[in-house]
């Protein structure tokens, strides 16, 4: 596991939330946050998509455009915290929010959150495709409501098993799912402990006079760990490269940074 790489330039001091969420996919202990990351992603594509029990046959009639009593549920959304929710509804996973911060607060390059699921009782995605016929249409128009009188099974997903995931989304005002993390556990305490995860700690050292500084939770202020004096990270001299800044001690060295 190496730490996830830091942007340095005029403005910005940041490391890439999509790394550090790729960084805890990689650390997964079990293969299967792909099927999950899979269905949330079909499930907000815009089609609709009904879970089921893996292996349940179904048909056409099943999906009747009006809703019948036991009907499978419809959990697609737009958003993926919008199908979670769903899913829970329906009795399929049971949620809660572990991490939840935004890039002013930390030294990520966007806000990132992640959700512990459970997954209660494995479940795979229908998807259906609705027509809606000129007539259709016309109904919909003139009554202000009609239902699709056209439709078919379009796909179904692999079957989500039962068991613990992370589910990660990253951005600041709307967010994207950036990955899911399958665990033979229940993962509390895990995440917090992941080398190359951590953003909220920023550490600096010179490469020649070996002073060093630290700044937490977003700050640009970096105060000495011994011998120094502190900093803010706008007023330093930001190198060609990208990586560095001139040493505000020794005026020769340069000065590195490494997020944790």
């Amino acid at each position: 596991m190496t730490f996830p790489s830091v942007c340095v330039s005029r403005f910005s001091l940041t490391v890439d939330a999509a790394e550090t969420i790729t960084n805890m996919v990689d650390s997964a202990n079990n293969p299967w946050g792909r099927r999950l990351h899979d269905v949330l992603t079909f499930a907000t594509s815009g089609t609709s998509a009904y879970a089921v029990a893996p292996y349940e046959k179904v048909c056409r009639d099943d999906f009747h455009p009006q809703p019948r009593p036991g009907s499978a549920p419809d959990v697609g959304d737009r958003s993926v915290s919008g199908v979670l929710v769903n899913l829970e509804q329906a009795g399929f996973v049971a949620c809660r929010t572990v991490l939840c911060e935004t890039s002013s607060e930390t030294y990520l390059s966007d806000g990132r959150s992640v959700t512990a699921v459970h997954v209660l009782r494995p479940f795979v995605l229908v998807g259906v495709d609705y027509r809606f016929s000129r007539d259709a249409n016309h109904r919909a128009i003139t009554q202000g409501h009609a239902y699709a009188d056209s439709w078919e099974i379009t796909d179904r997903t692999y079957v989500v098993r039962a068991g613990w995931y992370l589910v990660a989304e990253i951005g600041d005002f709307t967010t994207e799912l950036a990955g899911v993390a399958g665990m033979d556990f229940e993962p509390d305490g895990w995440l917090f402990e992941l080398e190359g995860f951590g953003a909220s700690t920023c550490a600096a050292e010179c490469d020649t006079c070996q002073r060093r500084w630290t700044a937490e939770a977003g700050s640009w202020l970096f105060r000495p760990d011994y011998g120094a004096v502190a900093w803010a990270f706008d007023d330093a001299d930001v190198s060609d490269d990208g990586d560095t800044v001139a040493c505000p001690s020794c005026d020769v060295g340069r000065v590195g940074f490494l997020v944790y």
